[in-house]
């Protein structure tokens, strides 16, 4: 009995486009594909296109219809999402534009929630002057941000500084839930932790990405990783 046709979506690594290629096998599969995007088949290999597994004989059969496959000619390595992002840095070398434009084909042909946001968001910042310092290179990071800081590092310091003040202004108020007997104790404590705080001015040179490495927690460029609830690191910027 003959092997039920199965259909792919196949491309090389020379272009985004997309074909629709069908076969009962994967010799057959890969035959066809080849024969389409111009690639010698001896030694050519499929493999999927979202995390790089080798599409073999027996593995072929279990693939759904329609999944995405990366045609490989001998010699050429493809990883999955991160060979893609790895694709999009590189053009980044040549000027930003075309960097932002690689990252829009990219994201216009991603269906995967998580990662459709990691590439919107990517997009977002290398739109915006992140580079830009003062309220004259960068007016409109400024809007709605008083007069008074005349760059982005100050307003980040200030910001950070008045969060902290207002976490140990909710601890303190604390004080009147806890049990009588150990109020004083309590008190000790935040009062002990108030004035490390501000011997330290409050750590508002954790996001002043013009201080020095030791101390601050962004890079030179604004950028910091903190963790979620589930402590998984994420990147986020600040400048």
């Amino acid at each position: 009995m003959a092997s039920r046709l199965k259909v792919f979506k196949i491309r090389s690594l020379r272009g985004p486009q997309k074909y629709g290629v069908a076969g009962r096998s994967l010799e057959e599969l890969l035959s066809k594909g080849a024969k389409l995007l111009q690639l010698s088949s001896p030694g050519c290999r499929l493999c999927l296109y979202e995390d790089g597994t080798v599409l073999t004989k027996d593995y072929f059969h279990s693939v759904p219809d329609h999944t995405d496959l990366i045609l490989l000619a001998p010699g050429e390595i493809w990883q999955g999402f991160v060979s893609d992002i790895h694709n999009v840095l590189n053009t980044f070398d040549t000027q930003k534009n075309d960097f932002v434009e690689a990252a829009q084909k990219l994201l216009s042909d991603e269906h995967a929630p998580k990662r459709q946001k990691l590439i919107v968001d990517l997009i977002h910042n290398l739109s915006e002057n992140i580079l830009a310092e003062c309220r004259e290179e960068d007016g409109e990071w400024f809007e709605g941000i008083q007069s008074r800081f005349k760059n982005k590092s100050s307003y980040m310091r200030y910001s950070c500084e008045s969060r902290i003040r207002s976490y140990m202004k909710e601890v303190s108020s604390y004080i009147s839930a806890v049990d009588a007997p150990a109020q004083a104790e309590y008190k000790r404590i935040t009062d002990f932790m108030l004035d490390k705080l501000k011997s330290m001015k409050y750590n508002g040179c954790y996001f002043d990405r013009r201080e020095e490495e030791a101390v601050r927690l962004c890079t030179k460029e604004g950028w910091f990783s903190c963790q979620s609830k589930k402590l998984k690191h994420r990147q986020h910027r600040c400048n």
